[in-house]
């Protein structure tokens, strides 16, 4: 048999992890129940109440069957959702390709004059910004659309226009067309997708939220390292390397075909994870959409519903909440909106421009080495970096490792351009880089869940601004300092910016 290739163990092993130690405690909760029962049943015998009582007869009654039940619901429903989830988030992580995928790019697409000969700094770097703020204006949706018409549909959508939007770019003509299909149209789809495998896996696993939302985001981290080598691969088998960051027609010739593949795959990933999707049948909800569509037939299926089968529903009374509203106007979230701003800023600029910057330092300029340490810091940086930090955090607290994340993170920044002496600093610089990147995505949605219950994904929804204004601010402050003070300067005011989210986080929670 042939082996499993490594990027695809690591996924694995983190769902093993995750899932593991959750039906671990979903197979614990029946036992501990009927102990508490017993032991509550035998104190009132001892104490020679007279009582009648029913509850030891049908705990040993029923002991056989709930056990089973609940550990069934979890292992199968649930881990399918966690894995539909990992697929999703392959394909709404496949946009941290995008600083591989610039330099392929034909040229007349990477200025917004469509001047093959441009100088400096092209336009197009401003792609990955671009999607990131459509993410953000598509995340909001997401929940709404959820209690609608259900996590299974609302995913669905959002992948079937991350793969429409990939693969009608092929087609354009313009870096304007370009980013109105792949910016656009893909970010709404991710925004819209993004938040539904939390919002199911929270449910099924109220108690591992952090390691949960974890091991579906190391999805994102681990898509860049596969789709960096499958795209080079796919449009530069011969490695030829770029001369004045210019490559040879042949590449340029390609570009429309590794679209087309890339959107299929992307979409492909996308509604095979959508339809994994479901609740777990403790989870009373109505959906209106699909109420609608059932009033004449028979009540619900738990497919059409995005429920899982087999178990009966719990009656769930929900606490009164906060709107939404007065959550994302208060100083807590204002404090958290400018942490995620000040400390998400360095590792997004890393992500869109290592290639670029390499490409500009004669010993590291090759094609396939910065294309491996792309892959490299995807996986062994964003996607670790995802689920280490989440564990950290329902280990230690937020509070705590969000500081050292921000040290490490400062520091690896500031440096840059003097780790970028050889390969092998630069490499695990960028790593480095990545891996508290990858923290920053992981920690935030868990610590919403975890502070404002309920309403965290729609709260979330809105604290994801901050991630779309770093994304356009790095670029910015970028272009302004480069001219000011080459690399250094750009690399030691965004690492700054870190120690900024470092005081909030020791001084305001």
């Amino acid at each position: 048999m042939r082996a499993m290739s490594p990027p695809l163990v690591l996924p694995l092993l983190l769902l093993l992890c995750t899932c593991g130690a959750a039906a671990e405690d979903n197979r614990r909760q029946p036992r501990l129940a009927l102990r508490s029962k017993k032991d509550a049943e035998l104190t009132r015998l001892r104490s020679g109440s007279t009582v009648p009582s029913t509850t030891l007869t049908a705990a040993r009654l029923g002991a056989a069957q709930t056990a089973p039940v609940v550990q069934q619901e979890s292992s199968r429903a649930g881990v399918l959702g966690l894995l539909g989830g990992v697929m999703i988030h392959l394909a709404c992580g496949s946009m941290y390709t995008w600083g591989n995928l610039l330099s392929y790019m034909p040229p007349h697409l990477k200025y917004w004059s469509g001047d093959a000969s441009g100088k400096g700094l092209p336009d197009a770097q401003l792609v990955l910004p671009f999607i990131l703020v459509s993410q953000m204006t598509g995340m909001p949706l997401g929940p709404m659309l959820e209690k609608f018409m259900g996590p299974r549909l609302t995913a669905l959508l959002g992948a079937l226009m991350m793969g429409c939007g990939v693969t009608l770019a092929a087609s354009a003509k313009t870096l304007k067309h370009f980013v109105l299909l792949w910016s656009v149209m893909f970010g709404l789809g991710v925004g819209i997708a993004y938040q539904q495998p939390f919002i199911t896996g929270a449910r099924w696993f109220p108690k591992k939220k952090g390691m949960v939302t974890g091991a579906i985001i190391s999805g994102l981290g681990v898509s860049a390292f596969l789709f960096n080598i499958l795209s080079t691969k796919l449009i530069n088998p011969k490695n030829l390397e770029a001369v004045n960051d210019a490559f040879p027609p042949e590449i340029y010739a390609s570009w429309p075909s590794l679209l087309r593949t890339l959107g299929l795959i992307y979409g492909t990933l996308a509604v095979v994870g959508a339809l994994l999707q479901s609740n777990p049948n403790s989870h009373d909800a109505k959906y209106p959409l699909l109420d609608y569509f059932s009033r004449s037939r028979a009540p619900h299926t738990s497919a059409a519903r995005g429920t899982s089968p087999s178990t009966p529903k719990a009656s769930v009374t929900s606490a009164a909440q906060p709107s939404v509203t007065s959550l994302v106007f208060s100083r807590q979230f204002a404090i958290y909106w400018l942490m995620i701003l000040n400390s998400a800023v360095s590792g997004l600029n890393i992500i869109g421009s290592y290639k670029t910057f390499g490409a500009k330092q004669p010993h590291l300029n090759s094609d396939a080495f910065l294309s491996l340490v792309g892959s490299l810091a995807s996986i062994l940086g964003n996607a670790a970096g995802r689920f280490a930090w989440g564990a950290f955090a329902d280990i230690f607290g937020f509070k705590t490792p969000f500081m050292i994340l921000t040290v490490i993170q400062a520091v690896t920044m500031m440096f840059f351009k003097q780790l970028a002496a050889t390969r092998a600093t630069f490499t695990m610089a960028t790593v480095v880089m990545l891996f508290c990147m990858g923290g920053n995505f992981a920690m935030f949605p868990a610590q919403a869940m975890r502070v404002y219950g309920a309403s965290g994904a729609s709260v979330y929804s809105f604290l994801f601004t901050a991630f779309g204004a770093a994304s356009l601010l790095g670029p910015r402050l970028a272009t302004v300092l480069l001219k000011r003070g080459g690399f250094e300067l750009v690399f030691r005011s965004l690492g700054a910016l870190s120690f900024v989210s470092l005081v909030l986080a020791a001084t305001c929670m």
